[in-house]
This record gives C-alpha cells, structure tokens and sequence, in this order.
C-alpha cells in the first residue's frame, strides 16, 4: 500500500512537470520522512498499523505534496517549460549535429586515404555498397535514433503526447528532403562525399513515403511502452 501511494506521487509529479531528478530525490525525501514518522509513533508504543495511517495524515495528501513541488517553478522539467522547442528545434539540431560531425569524420577518413585508394582496384559493387551504407546511416538510422530518444524522454517525463509526435515528424520529414553520397573509388579522383537538401515535385511522393516509414519506425517503440504501462496515470494524452 504504501510502495503504492510513493508510485502515484512519482506519477503525479512527473505529469505536473517535475524534473525526474528531482521527482526521484523529492519521493525519496517523502519516504524517509514518511519512515521516521512510523518509527517515532512506534516507540511511544503505537502499533505498526496505526502508526502507518498517522504517518499517512501527517505528510499530507498526495494532491497537497504535489501542489507543493509542482509551485516551484525551478523544480519543473526544461521539456515542460519549452515544449515547443525542446521537442521540434531539439531534434533537429541534435540530428544535424550528429550528421555533420559524422559526415566531417568520413570525409576525413577518405582524405587521409586518398593515396592508398588512388593504388587500388574498387569494384563497382563494393563502392555502390558503401554508398547505400552511408545513405542508411544518415537518411534512416541516424534520424530514426533521435527521434526515439526524443520520444523516449517524453514518455519517461510523461510529456503529452502531441510533443513526441511533433518531434518524431519533424525529425522525419527533415531527414526525408536531404541527399548524401558517398563514392569510392580507385584511380584518380579516388572518391566523393557530399550531402544536400532539396525539393521537387518528382521526387516528392518518394520523400513522402520516406518521412512516413521513419515516423513510424521512431513512433512504434513509444506506442509500445505506452500500451505496456496503460494505467490510470501512466501516460499523457
């Protein structure tokens, strides 16, 4: 009952937008407390029973702690104070930034191996698949890793669930517009890499199909978490 009670208020301060590291040392505080309250009522000869529900009205209700917490305004979530950013400027940024520091990492590998490649025989097939590598890397698994932290964050923070989606699309609709290449081959020039972003009404339906997969791809393990944990305060609509 009482492990009970300490799960609800950790719940309730994480939906009132209490940061989790400081819902985690505030239900920790709350639970000593609520124990040198059953051990004082104890040794004035109290049985356990009735020493629990005094401690129980001591400490107050869960809505009043909460209250209490979710008031102070330096104890709240940045995610919750800035959901708009946290959740669309975020993700993107965080996406380009691992895609560009990424992007600089192999171009530099492939400068300092400039005259090695330039002595060397690449078949066809082998820099095509390279080329589809790198196109992964950056167009689908770079973007879909970013956007379920996102989403994963704001479950954990147990952030309304129009945010983690915004991310999500955001994220994918971004990764969906942009091009890269990365071609190596033998001889001279020994190699290329570059990346872009564009629109056109061509390639318009392939990108939409793009975008799609990847938010769904993101959205599945969010969705997955919430049904597994659906109970009254689990998660935010």
């Amino acid at each position: 009952m009482v492990d009970q009670r300490f799960d609800e208020l950790r719940e309730a301060l994480l939906r009132e937008g209490v940061g989790a590291r400081h819902v985690r040392r505030a239900v920790s505080e709350i639970e000593q407390h609520f124990r040198q309250l059953i051990d004082e009522r104890v040794a004035r000869g109290m049985s356990e029973r009735d020493a629990r529900i005094e401690a129980h009205g001591a400490l107050g209700t869960n809505r009043v702690l909460v209250q209490r917490y979710a008031a102070q305004p330096e104890l709240r979530a940045w995610s919750r104070r800035w959901p708009a950013i946290w959740f669309t400027l975020m993700p993107l940024a965080g996406y380009l930034a691992l895609s560009v520091t990424s992007m600089v990492v192999l171009v530099t590998v492939v400068d300092h191996m400039t005259n090695t490649l330039r002595h060397v025989h690449i078949a066809p097939a082998v820099s095509h698949g390279i080329d589809l590598a790198a196109r992964v890397l950056f167009l689908w698994f770079f973007p879909w890793i970013v956007a379920a932290v996102f989403a994963f964050l704001a479950y954990r923070r147990r952030v309304a669930r129009r945010w983690p989606i915004a991310a999500i699309v955001a994220v994918s609709i971004f990764a969906s517009l942009l091009n890269v290449s990365l071609v190596l081959t033998g001889g001279d020039p020994p190699g290329q890499a570059g990346a872009g972003i564009g629109i056109s009404m061509d390639s318009l339906p392939a990108q939409a199909v793009h975008a799609a997969i990847l938010a769904a791809l993101a959205y599945a393990p969010l969705w997955l978490a919430m049904r597994r944990a659906r109970h009254p305060g689990a998660a935010v609509d």
